[in-house]
């Protein structure tokens, strides 16, 4: 057998594999009073925003697109996903204290005014996650708003 053929041989065999190591997509049981369109109760237009921008990645509302299926892809999204909600997560907004909450809106906005979420990568997947200039301002200002207001808490 031609030494290449062995060599596409093992590569689709490791490849084949791969597809057996997949990512967990559970999602808890959770009370929908936790969720932070239930406790914050952002205006349309920014409850839009956030779901199609935030969403994905900081909750369990997680859309895995059908490419989400195949590994190595699916272990980069669902690193991703992991990450994201290990640092806010939006459907447990509710168990946060007062104090983790206004630090997490204060770092949300300093991002999304930064334009460092949602992340290049994402965004060029989803094109309904791309924040448009005009929207931009009124997103910052309201989660800095949010920020403020737990500053008085």
């Amino acid at each position: 057998m031609n030494k290449y053929l062995k060599i596409l041989i093992y590569i689709i065999g490791i490849f084949i594999a791969m597809q057996f190591i997949t990512i967990n997509k559970t999602v808890p049981q959770l009370e929908g009073s936790l969720d932070f369109m239930e406790i914050e109760t952002p205006p349309e237009e920014i409850a839009t925003l956030i779901k199609n921008a935030c969403y994905d990645c900081h909750s369990y509302e997680t859309k895995y697109p059908s490419y989400s299926n195949y590994a190595p892809i699916s272990w980069i999204i669902g690193n991703h996903v992991q990450e994201g909600r290990e640092y806010l997560n939006f459907s447990t907004w509710g168990e946060y204290q007062t104090e983790v909450k206004k630090d997490l809106l204060y770092n949300s906005y300093k991002q999304i005014g930064a334009r460092q979420m949602p992340i290049y990568t994402y965004v060029m997947q989803h094109k309904e996650a791309k924040i448009q200039n005009a929207e931009l301002e009124k997103f910052y200002t309201w989660f800095k708003q949010q920020s403020d207001k737990y500053n008085t808490k």
